[in-house]
């Protein structure tokens, strides 16, 4: 015989999946029942509890509950014993019910104890299944079945064990998540066909199954129980998450918008974590759990922190990503004139294809800062009315040498001269009239000389705005995915939280695409000194609190195109609408400048993402010998901080206008908050 193990928390539905388990032929063993009914009938139990705490039995001759648990509501020694003398009573009942149940030739019987993995009963068990919900839900369940107030539900809620304590210590795991009590019936079914079929118990021996069974061929069971089948992130989507998805991607859209520079992204991440409730760290200040931290890295990087409940040397759980993108930075000595038309000279930044920057709107964004000291904000394109720029290119009917050339040769990068003017200065018969005129309009605007741009750092980007693509509105197109996507979902995960079990970290870094290199990328060591203050806050040294900490580096991925399948390894590619990718080892061919993750790791992600039903895949960057790419996971690895790289699949990455689904930056969100939130 069989003996399963039921668990979790109330509300979840274990009921469900105990009658389900009687409907094809089982026993069911409910220990709270059990131990009830030691306590009304005249039992060993009874007689034990008198010995230990004096006379209890009502008019009736029952163990009185309310007065048993008066004299131990308040003392923890009297409550210790009183559990052990119960489930001392309650094991040896649940063993002579087991071979009742045996003798009767049951081939399975369901022990059902929400202490089960506490107590011996789970020694028992040949197999505990772990009935799952999500907190809302049990809520709901609570208070329709006992008709107590929400706040009471939610406090008994909390109260339990969280979810992660439960996958970790069963061996399957029930989730909840269904629209109907009929679906979440047959989930139960076929969870219990499985446990039976890799049981070997596989539908003889008295349970109700033989028709069941001939619904279906060895070789589809074998299938269903076996193999790995991705499937759409829509077909698995729970009741009311597209409306979250689509509120999430509004506020991610706006973000979009409002940073289309590392510095801008910054000034919106402290607008909204003020917002939030977070201040600025000084070092040497107190910290106590839930306080809401941050600490801005010369403009253009920020970390964010919120105190856990645990010590940092129980480690913290990490996000990082970067908020620099691919762009055209404007050369020290940028503005020239050619033929009365005035144009600026770039240096391009980051992987682009240099093809696809020509004869699209530009606009100018960055920091001049004057020989004084004194910072001037420059933005020219993102308001209504303002003018754009671009960068010319040859026209067909003279480019056929052009065309002969090779894509990465055809716009060579010095070609990449941005239109800025092109009216000469008025009454003035000197040279560069044209340029003149353009310093001119600067200098009304801005003070700036032409010496000032030695001190400055400007950037040309695409003048798109971010919008909804394709008839069903579930993708998004704008500049800057790469990694603002990713950057996103941390910030709003960590602006969600009030006082997680360890310390929350959002690290949002500027120049990961040239190698996380310099001051503000995240080689550098203002991330190590943001934690060793925290650190310090609570006197833990920075190495203890590293070793038991865990990074999820929330970078993008490639997305499968159809359109150019023979770069990628299908079987192995991300998807869009299959939700967030999780990258196992980067790199570049033979994992060259890899950073990879452990089993261990990546089967802990599994079940951290699972058990919040979080929708997600593997993902890898094409094909072996197609190229590679990095991420900042290397960077905290080799800080020895446990690391996996997950994030958004992109279609047309790198591009000045890149595409993601609606429904992998919402996941991405969900496994980000779902990381910070574990135990």
């Amino acid at each position: 015989m069989l003996n399963l193990g039921i668990t979790g928390p109330t509300g979840a539905g274990k009921t469900t999946l105990l009658r389900e388990v009687e409907k094809l032929g089982g026993g069911v063993i409910d220990c709270d029942a059990v131990y009830h009914g030691l306590l009304k009938g005249e039992s060993a139990l009874q007689l034990s509890l008198e010995r230990e705490f004096g006379p209890l039995r009502d008019e009736a001759g029952a163990i009185d509950r309310k007065k048993l648990g008066a004299m131990v509501f308040h003392d923890p020694g009297k409550l210790e014993t009183l559990n052990a003398i119960a489930w001392e009573a309650v094991v040896t009942r649940t063993k002579a019910l087991l071979e009742e149940q045996r003798e009767q030739g049951r081939v399975l019987t369901a022990v059902d104890a929400i202490a089960l993995l506490e107590s011996p009963l789970g020694e028992m068990c040949d197999i505990t299944v772990a009935v799952l919900a999500p907190p809302e839900a049990r809520v709901a369940r609570i208070m329709a079945r006992e008709g107590i107030s929400e706040d009471y539900a939610w406090a008994r809620v909390k109260a339990q064990r969280p979810d992660a304590y439960f996958i970790q210590n069963c061996d399957y795991t029930l989730y909840n998540d269904c629209s109907s009590a009929d679906e979440f019936s047959q989930k139960a079914r076929e969870l219990l066909r499985e446990i039976l079929y890799n049981s070997h118990n596989n539908l003889e021996g008295g349970l109700i199954m033989s028709e069941e069974k001939k619904e279906q061929t060895r070789g589809e069971q074998l299938r269903k129980a076996l193999l790995y089948e991705k499937k759409n992130g829509y077909d698995r989507l729970i009741p009311g998450e597209l409306e979250a998805m689509e509120a999430y991607c509004t506020g991610y859209k706006q973000f979009l918008d409002a940073g289309k520079t590392e510095r801008e992204c910054v000034d919106r991440t402290i607008a909204l974590a003020e917002n939030a409730g977070f201040r600025p760290y000084v070092r040497g200040g107190e910290l106590k759990p839930g306080d809401k931290v941050y600490r801005v890295n010369r403009g253009k990087a920020v970390t964010l922190a919120v105190i856990g409940k645990k010590p940092l040397s129980e480690g913290a759980y990490i996000g990082a990503a970067h908020i620099d993108s691919p762009r055209l930075d404007l050369k020290q000595n940028p503005l020239y004139e050619a033929e009365e038309l005035a144009y600026l000279k770039t240096h391009y930044y980051g992987g682009i294809r240099k093809y696809q920057w020509v004869t699209i709107p530009l606009e100018l964004h960055g920091v001049v800062v004057l020989k004084g000291g004194q910072t001037i904000r420059v933005s020219v394109g993102n308001g209504p009315n303002d003018p754009l720029f671009t960068i010319g290119d040859l026209l067909p009917h003279l480019g056929v040498e052009q065309s002969k050339k090779p894509l990465g040769e055809a716009i060579p990068a010095e070609s990449l001269n941005i239109l800025v003017g092109s009216r000469p200065l008025a009454d003035d018969e000197g040279k560069d009239r044209v340029k003149l005129a353009a310093l001119e309009l600067l200098n009304r605007k801005y003070g700036i000389t032409e010496e000032d741009f030695i001190s400055a750092e400007l950037s040309a980007v695409p003048a798109f705005n971010a919008r909804d693509i394709g008839f069903d509105r579930s993708l998004i197109g704008s500049y800057g995915h790469d990694d603002r996507v990713c950057a996103y979902a941390c910030l709003a995960a960590i602006l969600q939280l009030t006082a997680p079990e360890h310390t929350a970290v959002c690290m949002l870094a500027d120049k990961e695409e040239i190698g996380s290199e310099g001051v503000t990328g995240m080689k550098s060591a203002a991330f190590d000194t943001f934690m060793t203050d925290l650190c310090e806050a609570q006197g833990v040294p920075l190495r203890a609190c590293y070793e038991r900490s865990f990074c999820l580096s929330a970078d993008v991925t490639a997305a499968y195109d159809p359109n150019f399948a023979d770069v990628y390894e299908k079987r192995n590619s991300a998807f869009v609408n299959y939700g967030m990718g999780l990258c196992k080892y980067t790199g570049a061919r033979g994992k060259s400048g890899a950073s990879d993750a452990s089993a261990e790791v990546v089967a802990r992600v599994r079940r951290v993402l699972d058990s919040a039903n979080v929708v997600w895949q593997m993902a890898e960057l094409g094909k072996v010998d197609a190229g590679g790419g990095g991420t900042v996971a290397a960077y905290m690895a080799e800080r020895d901080i446990d690391t996996l790289d997950a994030g958004v699949p992109v279609l047309s990455m790198h591009a000045p206008f890149e595409t993601v689904g609606k429904l992998d930056c919402y996941m991405t969100f969900k496994g980000m908050k779902a990381v910070f939130e574990a135990l």
